[in-house]
């Protein structure tokens, strides 16, 4: 169940504890993805993995990870979005507008620009999908079949 409580809202656990959420509280979606790409940085570094973050925003990844001498790069997505209560967290793969896309144009989803998909949702659950599992360009709903791809 979700509570308002001073302009910030929380999420009551079944065990009735309260879990702030994460990305709704904030302003716009560029805040959103900064907490996003933090959580990513801080998973892979807190898992043994080196992160490299590109010097500018306009290629197709948002960092570059080292496992076992290869480099890899990791497109960074964040969600609050649930298309109905008991469905999963709803992920949108388009880029419209900004530096990514150009001002205007709408750039969807490429499995053969990146290697994996990370993604963090707002009640701070993360998944790292290998992009070759993803069919759709648009959007993906993290159902049973990502479930195998959530990370602790």
């Amino acid at each position: 169940m979700l509570v308002v409580s001073e302009n910030h809202m929380t999420e009551i656990l079944s065990n009735g504890d309260r879990l702030p959420l994460l990305l709704r509280n904030h302003k716009n979606s560029k805040q959103q993805g900064d907490v996003g790409l933090a959580l990513a940085i801080a998973w892979f570094a807190d898992n043994g993995y080196r992160v490299s973050i590109p010097l500018t925003d306009s290629q197709d990844y948002d960092l570059v990870v080292e496992i076992d001498a290869h480099f890899y790069g990791v497109q960074v997505r964040t969600t609050y979005y649930k298309r109905a209560p008991n469905r999963g967290y709803t992920v949108n793969l388009r880029v419209m507008g900004g530096n990514r896309s150009g001002t205007g144009k709408v750039k969807y989803f490429n499995p053969d620009v990146v290697d994996y998909l990370f993604v963090v949702t707002d009640t701070r659950e993360k998944y790292l999908i290998p992009s070759r599992e993803i069919t759709s360009k648009v959007s993906l709903t993290l159902c049973e079949k990502y479930e195998k791809y959530r990370v602790t």
